[in-house]
């Protein structure tokens, strides 16, 4: 939802989700290639972004870390489909998990965390539209966990870090679209994002005990 409103923004350039902070293995490693190469979801999302297999083969086999690999991607993804714009932005939830690695590859990034409630994120895991996980501890965890490592990196993003949580935006998603815009210094227009909608999900009363 968020990257779908920022896409909006005239400046703004975003693919689909990349992953290319997310596996713990060493850039160049052989199982980090093969990751990104075999993983039929990422190969779906380069069909959809635009980017045969193999212009992405080459672009790997060039690059020599995370950081030019990034680069390469998002300069042929922005030419492609919004030349217009002039800045790109990665939505990869599970780039927590490489978040010291992207700080130290761009220093100059600004992160923003968007917390939703647990239970739907929860319920969304285990359903597995997106990505399935069936074992309730191991989805309970993945917001747990996730929780974890952004709190133990605060000091280190300092005020490079926004968190908005997800129910706050679909309340006031202009307001908050306005907040994200002043982050990272660029210009709000409410007629950009005139067309919005959103809809905040609802528990029974009962849902809930103490």
């Amino acid at each position: 939802m968020l990257r779908d409103f920022l896409r909006k923004h005239p400046n703004l350039c975003c693919p689909e989700e990349t992953h290319f902070f997310r596996y713990g293995s060493a850039f160049g490693s052989p199982d980090y290639q093969n990751f990104l190469i075999k993983s039929p979801v990422l190969a779906t999302h380069r069909e959809i972004d635009g980017i045969s297999e193999a212009e992405f083969a080459r672009m790997l086999n060039h690059s020599t870390s995370r950081a030019m690999l990034q680069r390469k991607y998002m300069a042929i993804f922005m030419e492609r489909n919004k030349p217009q714009a002039t800045r790109w932005f990665d939505k990869t939830p599970q780039n927590v998990y490489g978040l010291l690695l992207i700080r130290s590859a761009f220093p100059g990034a600004k992160f923003i965390h968007i917390v939703r409630n647990p239970f739907d994120v929860v319920a969304s895991l285990r359903v597995g539209k997106v990505m399935k996980i069936s074992n309730l501890i191991g989805a309970c965890n993945i917001w747990t966990e996730s929780l974890e490592i952004i709190n133990t990196a605060k000091p280190c993003l300092g005020p490079r870090l926004l968190e908005i949580k997800y129910e706050d935006f679909v309340d006031e998603p202009l307001n908050h679209l306005k907040k994200i815009l002043e982050f990272i210094g660029e210009e709000f227009s409410e007629e950009t994002f005139s067309d919005i909608v959103t809809r905040r999900h609802t528990y029974p009363e009962d849902t809930f005990t103490t």
